[in-house]
């Protein structure tokens, strides 16, 4: 839908009249102070200025860092417009701090309408519109009322805001409530793939990777319980990754120690009956016999591994929820 500006321009308009008008000559100063009086005016309206500027330039450049400039580009270039004109008056002198708020505001709502727009996207491209129908149509409602009033001479800079942060609010809290399921499954893999890990002793076999990817879980436990499943999801889904890895990786080495041990026994066993046989037909007699260990001979040292269940990572199955769930997604934007 091709968008007016008309009350854009109105606002350019009614501006340029105000610097048309001239003041009223004053009366020849007759004592010092009145002087001195003005010029603190004008200073303190300068200041005002200065202030309100530099808010509207912060709002315009995160305008364009969302892209408002891009998916709204008449209103932004209306907005910039405005802006422009009213910079000018503000460098003849004139207080102008009002006229910038309002169009801070529409920068504002620019920005909002922009973040609005992406994560709609978002939702309907991951097929997340089910996890919460009712904020997505309220989303949708929004987003319909914001372009009527970019096209109403009437709206004010208040009303586009609020629609604007009506619209983001109610897509953000799809987007909350979809990758929290996906962050709790994740999760739940996760945890599945560290308890087979730990089945096979990857926390003694392969410290350095099995410690990695505990890090990993815990990470996603951190930014689940500040409310930012998104995160947490991705941290969930490196960490199964990573259980899953090294799980492979110290079975594979498993089997292999396995084998060479069960090679190991078959040797002995066939030492065992070779020695019992020869044992048969020539015994052997005495207790120093060259070549035969004494009876309290020690062979192998010890071994002093580390006890592997002490380095499995304790980590809860099921992660608390915050006594205050985040339940308006969009309150982060105000």
């Amino acid at each position: 839908m091709k968008k007016s500006y008309v009350s854009f321009l109105g606002a350019v308009a009614a501006l340029a009249v105000f610097a048309s008008c001239g003041s009223t000559p004053k009366a020849p100063a007759t004592e010092v102070e009145e002087p001195v009086e003005e010029d603190s005016a004008e200073q303190e309206a300068a200041a005002d200025n200065f202030s309100a500027l530099e808010k509207a330039e912060v709002a315009r450049q995160a305008a364009v860092d969302a892209g408002a400039d891009t998916v709204a580009a008449e209103q932004f270039a209306a907005a910039d417009a405005l802006f422009q004109s009213i910079k000018v008056l503000s460098e003849s002198g004139k207080d102008v701090s009002k006229e910038l708020a309002d169009v801070q505001t529409r920068f504002t709502a620019l920005e909002q309408y922009a973040k609005a727009l992406k994560s709609k996207k978002k939702i309907e491209d991951n097929n997340f519109v089910s996890y919460d129908q009712a904020s997505y149509d309220s989303g949708c409602n929004s987003l319909a009322e914001l372009e009527r009033l970019f096209v109403n001479p009437a709206a004010t800079s208040e009303d586009m805001l609020a629609a604007a942060k009506a619209a983001l609010g109610s897509f953000d809290n799809v987007l909350f409530k979809a990758y929290k399921a996906l962050a709790k499954d994740a999760r739940a893999a996760a945890f599945s793939a560290k308890k087979d890990a730990d089945g096979v002793k990857a926390g003694a076999a392969a410290k350095a990777e099995y410690t990695a990817a505990v890090e990993e879980f815990k990470a996603g436990d951190t930014s689940y319980s500040m409310q930012n499943p998104e995160s947490a999801l991705s941290h969930y889904t490196a960490s199964k990754a990573q259980f899953e890895s090294v799980y492979a990786a110290v079975s594979v080495k498993r089997e292999a120690a396995q084998k060479a041990m069960d090679e190991a026994k078959a040797k002995v066993a066939e030492s065992q009956n070779y020695a019992q046989a020869a044992d048969e037909k020539a015994p052997l007699s005495g207790d120093d016999v060259q070549g035969i260990e004494a009876a309290d001979a020690v062979l192998l040292e010890a071994d002093e591994y580390e006890n592997p269940q002490g380095l499995e990572a304790d980590v809860p199955e099921v992660i608390e929820e915050a006594a205050a769930d985040f339940e308006d997604a969009g309150q982060e934007a105000e």
